[in-house]
């Protein structure tokens, strides 16, 4: 069964409209049994989205999109206590030297401390995403051989996300490409940053208070739809008819662990 594997909480600083409980609830109301957060540059909800899913038995897998030096984020998922600490450690040493919401990590500490991580690719604030729109499926089929170098084939996942949107669509298909030429897994998810439709409406104002705008004046700044909610196993099923792999995960992936 599908498990949503990248969203974002309302501690992703403006970037998510809803709360890890809210989170955790429609988690729960749509049938799955685990899911991943993964705020920006911070793990912040991430033990109040832990004792939520325990309240409502789903398994909560933690993350964070980490910023780079080149200013796009590696997605990274926690596979393991050691990962948990490692991903805190890079965080911590990123804001002990920038002010607040700012800040990145090198590769070299990333290589340091990359044990029991997961990187995903992203959407469009994500490593691939920045290699194709740099130099196309050549440079895109780069970046992923970084990443593999960076972490291991085995930690490393071509993420797709579906919002209707012809750019999104173009870089899947390379994904899809690249993927298959290097062996790599697909992995479809949401990029969810609400947990109902609803909700659109208040990340939003949420946008616009980030880049001091009035909601008449924002335009592209906004989201085009409000897609990017959590959806049910079966919504993402028929999103995602034509690439049935993309809808697997590996069982060691989702082997979970416990916030103590």
């Amino acid at each position: 069964m599908y498990t949503e594997m990248h969203a974002r909480s309302a501690f992703s600083f403006l970037e998510g409209a809803s709360v890890p409980e809210e989170m955790a609830a429609a988690c729960a109301r749509l049938g799955m049994s685990a899911m991943a957060v993964l705020d920006r540059d911070g793990a912040y909800g991430a033990p109040r989205f832990y004792l939520a899913a325990k309240k409502s038995s789903v398994k909560a897998h933690i993350g964070a999109e980490v910023t780079s030096a080149l200013g796009w984020r590696y997605p990274l998922l926690v596979n393991s206590r050691v990962g948990y600490q490692n991903l805190c450690r890079l965080i911590t040493r990123m804001k002990l030297r920038a002010r607040k919401g700012e800040g990145h990590v090198e590769r070299e500490e990333i290589a340091e401390l990359r044990e029991g991580l997961i990187c995903l690719t992203g959407g469009e604030e994500g490593p691939l995403a920045a290699a194709l729109q740099e130099g196309g499926l050549a440079r895109g089929t780069k970046c992923m051989q970084g990443l593999c170098e960076l972490f291991g084939r085995e930690n490393v996942y071509v993420e797709l996300q579906r919002h209707y949107g012809r750019e999104e669509e173009a870089r899947n298909q390379a994904g899809v490409e690249i993927a298959r030429k290097l062996s790599l897994p697909l992995l479809a998810t949401n990029g969810v940053c609400h947990a109902t439709p609803d909700e659109r409406e208040l990340l939003d104002v949420f946008t616009c208070i980030r880049h001091h705008r009035m909601l008449a004046t924002a335009g592209r700044l906004l989201c085009r739809n409000s897609e990017r909610h959590l959806k049910s196993p079966a919504e993402m099923e028929r999103l995602f008819a034509d690439l049935p792999e993309a809808m697997r995960i590996r069982r060691s992936f989702l082997r979970g662990w416990n916030l103590r």
